[in-house]
C-alpha cells in the first residue's frame, strides 16, 4: 500500500526506528552512563583490571595446555612401558593357555595409578584374561589382530587410552640345535590407561598460572592505581583551584607536585592567575579614576543642564513678556497707519509711505508671534485644539493665501487631492494651516521656474486605530534643492539654507515652528532633496474621523 495510506501508528514507529541510540542495547547504554560518571583514575583502573585479567587468563590456559601436552606424552610413553612389560610377562599364560600364569603380572600391572584393566587374547583373538582394578572380568572386546613389534596406542577416548603391545615366544640357543628358532607371536595385551591424571594435572596447571597470573596483575594494579593516584591528584587539586577562581575566589592557586608534566601545567596555572590578578587591580583602577572622571563630568553636564534650563526658561518668558509689550504698540501702530490712509488729504507719496509702515508692522508682528509660538512650544506649554476641519475647503484656503505670491513670480501653484480623503476631520485647524503656509511658503520662495504642487493623501495602514485616519501632505517644488550638509542643521531655529545670495526674508523659524508641532500631532517631518532639481517636504498624522461619518 502507498506510504500515505499507511495508519499513524505505523509511520509513528517507523520513525520512531530511527532516532540514534533508539535499539542501543541495555549493558551498552549503562556502560556509557559509567564512561560518562566515572572519573579518569577508576577508568584506569578498572581498564588495567580487565586486561590483566585477561592477561592471566591466556597465560593459565597457555601453560596448562603446554603443560597437558608435556604430561599426556609422559603418561603415553608410561601407557607403552607398562603394555610391553605386561607383554614380556604374559607369554606363558598364552603359551600353555593358562590365564592363572598371568594372574600375578596382572594383578602387579593393576597395580599401576590410572590403569583400569587388561586384555590378554591370543593370535586368533580370543579373550584369554580380562580384568579390572577390582579384579572384575572385563566384557570381552573385539579381537585387534596387528603383527607389531613395539607397543601402539590402539584407542583413544575423551576418559582413557588403549595400548595394545604383542606378545612374542623368547627362543633360547641350544646346544643341540644347529640354528636359532624364530620367535612366534602367540598373542597381544592391551591395557586401558584412564586421563584422570591428565585432567587433574591441566586442571592444577591451570589454577596455579592462573593464581599466580592474578597476584602478578594484583601488583600491577596496584601499581598503577598507585601511579594514578599520584597522576590523578594534582589533575584534582588543579580541577579544584580552577572551580574555585570560577566561583570568584581569585586568591586560589593550584598546589605544585605530581609528575613534571603536570607541575608545569599548574604553576602555567597560577602565574595566569597571578598575571590576570594585576591586570585586573590595574583595569579596576582604571576603573575608578574613570568613574570619578565620569561623576565629576556628570555633575558638570547635570550644573551646564540645570543652568541652560534657567537661561532657556528667562529667554522664553522675556520673548514672551516682550512680544506682548511689543505688539500693543505695534497694533496702534498699524492701526494709525490704516487710520490716516482712509483720510482724504493724504497724498500719494505720503499713502505709500504708510503702506510701508503698514507692511513693515504686519512683517513685525509675524516676526513676533513666531518667536512666541516658538517659546511656547519650548516651554511646553504647545496645545492643540482639536475641532471639525473641513479638510478640502481649508486645503483650498491654505493654497488660496499662496497662490498670490505664485503668480506675482510666475510660477504655478497646484492641488492633488485624494478623493478618498474624508470630508471632515478632527484636528487643529490653525497648526495645520500654519504648518502647510510655511512650508508652501518657503516653497515658493525658493522656486523660480516651474512650480509647487500641495498634495494630500488618505493612506491605508493597518497600525492606525478604529475610527482614526492617516493623511499624509506633501509639498513639492522645483526650486534650487538643498545641499546634504545643510539638511541637518535645516529644521534648527534661525537658520536658512543655500548660500547668502540665496537667502531670501525671513527669520528662519517657519520650519522649527512647523516641525515642532507635527510632533505635537504624532508625526515628523521629512524630506527629500537634490541641489539643483528641487525638494518635497511631507509628513503623516493619524486624525480621528467624526464617529457619522466613520
Amino acid at each position: 500500500m502507498p506510504l500515505d495510506s499507511q495508519p499513524p501508528a505505523v509511520l509513528r514507529d517507523a520513525s520512531a526506528g530511527q532516532r540514534p541510540g533508539a535499539r542501543r542495547p541495555w549493558p551498552l547504554r549503562v556502560y556509557a552512563r559509567w564512561l560518562h560518571e566515572a572519573s579518569f583514575r577508576r577508568h584506569l583502573s578498572v581498564a588495567v583490571a580487565l586486561g590483566a585479567l585477561c592477561l592471566a587468563l591466556l597465560m593459565a590456559a597457555v601453560n596448562a595446555w603446554q603443560g597437558g601436552r608435556q604430561v599426556r606424552a609422559m603418561l603415553m610413553e608410561q601407557g607403552g612401558r607398562i603394555a610391553a612389560n605386561l607383554a614380556a610377562n604374559s607369554s606363558l599364560a598364552l603359551l600353555y593357555a593358562a590365564a592363572d600364569n598371568a594372574e600375578e603380572a596382572v594383578r602387579s600391572t593393576l597395580a599401576f595409578p590410572d590403569v583400569m584393566g587388561i586384555e590378554i587374547r591370543d593370535t586368533s583373538g580370543r579373550l584369554l584374561l580380562a580384568l579390572g582394578p577390582g579384579g572384575d572380568k572385563l566384557p570381552a572386546a573385539a579381537a585387534r589382530g596387528r603383527a607389531a613389534s613395539e607397543p601402539w596406542l590402539d584407542l583413544e577416548t575423551e576418559d582413557s587410552w588403549a595400548f595394545a603391545a604383542p606378545v612374542w615366544t623368547r627362543p633360547e640357543p641350544s646346544p643341540f640345535d644347529v640354528t636359532l628358532q624364530p620367535a612366534q607371536q602367540l598373542g597381544q595385551v592391551r591395557i586401558i590407561l584412564s586421563k584422570a591424571t591428565l585432567h587433574r594435572t591441566q586442571a592444577s596447571l591451570f589454577i596455579a598460572n592462573f593464581g599466580m597470573a592474578l597476584l602478578f596483575a594484583a601488583l600491577f594494579l596496584f601499581l598503577v592505581r598507585f601511579l594514578a593516584l599520584r597522576l590523578t591528584r594534582p589533575l584534582a587539586a588543579l580541577s579544584q583551584a580552577m572551580e574555585k577562581v570560577e566561583a570568584g575566589d581569585s586568591d586560589a592557586r593550584a598546589p605544585a607536585g605530581g609528575p613534571r608534566d603536570i607541575a608545569a601545567m599548574a604553576d602555567t596555572f597560577n602565574r595566569m592567575l597571578a598575571v590576570l590578578q594585576e591586570r585586573e587591580a590595574e583595569l579596576g583602577a582604571h576603573r575608578d579614576h574613570l568613574e570619578e572622571l565620569v561623576r565629576a563630568r556628570t555633575l558638570e553636564l547635570i550644573e551646564a543642564k540645570e543652568r541652560a534650563e534657567v537661561a532657556s526658561r528667562a529667554k522664553s518668558q522675556f520673548l514672551a513678556r516682550m512680544s506682548h509689550e511689543l505688539r500693543t504698540p505695534l497694533n496702534a501702530v498699524m492701526g494709525y497707519a490704516q487710520i490716516l490712509k482712509m483720510d482724504e488729504a493724504v497724498t500719494a507719496k505720503q499713502r505709500n509711505g504708510l503702506d510701508i509702515i503698514h507692511s513693515s508692522g504686519q512683517h513685525l508682528l509675524t516676526l513676533i508671534v513666531d518667536i512666541l509660538d516658538l517659546s511656547r512650544i519650548e516651554a511646553g506649554k504647545g496645545e492643540l485644539r482639536i475641532v471639525p476641519v473641513d479638510l478640502v475647503t481649508r486645503l483650498n484656503a491654505v493654497a488660496d493665501i499662496v497662490r498670490v505670491m505664485a503668480v506675482d513670480k510666475q510660477i504655478t501653484l497646484a492641488v492633488e487631492l485624494d478623493p478618498r480623503l474624508p470630508p471632515v476631520v478632527l484636528a487643529d485647524e490653525k497648526r495645520l494651516s500654519q504648518i502647510l503656509l510655511n512650508l508652501l511658503g518657503n516653497a515658493v520662495k525658493f522656486t523660480q521656474l516651474g512650480g509647487v504642487t500641495l498634495r494630500a493623501l488618505a493612506l491605508p495602514s493597518a497600525e492606525t486605530l478604529a475610527g482614526h485616519v492617516l493623511l499624509r501632505f506633501e509639498v513639492e517644488d522645483s526650486g534650487v534643492g538643498i545641499a546634504e550638509d545643510q539638511v541637518e542643521r535645516l529644521f534648527e531655529p534661525f537658520e536658512q539654507a543655500g548660500s547668502a545670495d540665496q537667502r531670501v526674508a525671513g527669520t528662519g523659524l517657519g520650519l522649527a515652528i512647523s516641525r515642532q508641532l507635527v510632533r505635537m500631532m504624532g508625526g515628523e517631518i521629512r524630506l527629500e532633496t537634490r541641489l539643483g532639481e528641487g525638494s518635497r517636504f511631507w509628513f503623516e498624522i493619524s486624525v480621528p474621523v467624526p464617529t457619522a461619518l466613520s
